[in-house]
């Protein structure tokens, strides 16, 4: 029922927005307002507490929404999701906007870690490349971790490509001790 829940307001957030770049931001949003909740458990249970006044909780929210500097389809959804008390659907809800704005747009996301920086000047190469093996337009969210030596790690959908220096010495180890 969960997943029914989520689903519908997913697609009627897509619904609301026109381009890729809106409903990434828009999940982007939302996701940092569920990291607030959970960094702060009292305003999730002030902002659906029945005895705090409606105009308080809105004022509350919407002090929140303006702190994050949120689109307006995000602040929507917010209240709505207020008002019905399905705040605990947040995550599964930007995950799904993240499905229906890849198969809406053709637009796969990636995640690329690397253990030093990736430079603006180095992000188009990394997009065009991943966006070859991927075979569609690739969106790409780039992190460091200094643990991977060297190289990077690269993850389109499901796919993990390992080019680092810890992914390589861990398979040299597996193939000498026949793991």
């Amino acid at each position: 029922m969960a997943a029914i829940i989520a689903r519908r307001y997913a697609q009627a957030i897509s619904g609301m927005l026109d381009s890729s770049e809106a409903l990434e931001r828009v999940e982007r949003e939302l996701v940092a307002f569920r990291e607030i909740l959970t960094k702060l458990p009292a305003l999730g249970r002030i902002l659906l507490h029945p005895g705090v006044p409606s105009e308080l909780r809105e004022q509350i929210l919407g002090r929140t929404m303006d702190g994050l500097g949120c689109h307006q389809v995000t602040r929507a959804a917010a209240r709505l999701l207020v008002a019905d008390r399905g705040l605990r659907h947040l995550g599964s809800i930007a995950e799904l906007l993240e499905k229906l704005r890849e198969e809406r747009f053709n637009v796969a996301s990636a995640r690329v870690t690397t253990a030093l920086p990736v430079g603006n000047g180095d992000r188009p190469a990394w997009e065009a490349a991943l966006s070859s093996v991927a075979g569609k337009p690739v969106r790409v969210t780039f992190d460091t971790d200094a643990e991977l030596i060297g190289g990077a790690v690269a993850r389109i959908g499901s796919v993990l490509y390992d080019g680092s220096v810890r992914g390589s010495l861990r398979r040299i180890r597996q193939s000498l001790l026949g793991e």
